[in-house]
């Protein structure tokens, strides 16, 4: 019998004044927040190629560089959603630093990126919807059945796709840091 019990592994018992142990999950996320955010980095760079208005030489007419230049709207759009990506990614990156050195404010950072990334990620569908899929698709139909349409239609179920996998994330970040053992903690830490 007592074999059995030197095999458990030892539990945290609070002590006056202890504080619990890192939870897991903080130092996944942790992680997984600075790596997102240099990703994140990664890609905004090259988002910045078709809003430069450049284009790569020897290849066809690229439709999404027609309607960026023909839709200030759209244009004005992605100008500011890019600006609020680059200071998403920062936060994204400062949350990780703060979970990774258990700061409480590293915990409300990364829920303040989580409710941002979540609001962001349904505004960009709307407005790739109304500025980008909507005017491909009536572009593909009026050419009727080709490469085209089969683009256009492409595009539409991998933007849906896309966008609904780029949530993931920041939704599982949510929850996780809505726990209880992460939030307490993270209040045993402040005091």
């Amino acid at each position: 019998m007592s074999d059995s019990l030197s095999n458990q592994p030892p539990q945290f018992v609070p002590q006056p004044g202890a504080t619990p142990p890192r939870p897991t999950s903080v130092t996944v996320f942790g992680i997984l927040n600075l790596m997102f955010a240099g990703l994140g980095l990664f890609g905004l760079c090259f988002t910045l190629i078709p809003l430069m208005g450049v284009e790569m030489p020897n290849q066809p007419p690229n439709p999404v560089f027609e309607i960026l230049r023909e839709n200030q709207a759209y244009y004005a759009y992605m100008i500011v959603s890019m600006a609020l990506g680059f200071v998403a990614i920062g936060v994204l990156g400062l949350a990780g630093y703060g979970l990774l050195t258990m700061r409480p404010w590293g915990r409300k950072l990364s829920i303040i990126y989580a409710v941002y990334a979540i609001v962001a990620g349904v505004a960009g569908m709307i407005a790739n919807w109304v500025w980008l899929v909507g005017p491909l698709l009536e572009k593909a139909n009026a050419a009727g059945p080709g490469p085209e349409q089969a683009g256009a239609i492409g595009g539409l179920i991998g933007g849906v796709f896309g966008g609904c996998f780029g949530m993931i994330y920041p939704i599982v970040l949510l929850i996780f840091m809505k726990r209880r053992n992460v939030v307490e903690a993270f209040q045993a830490r402040r005091t």
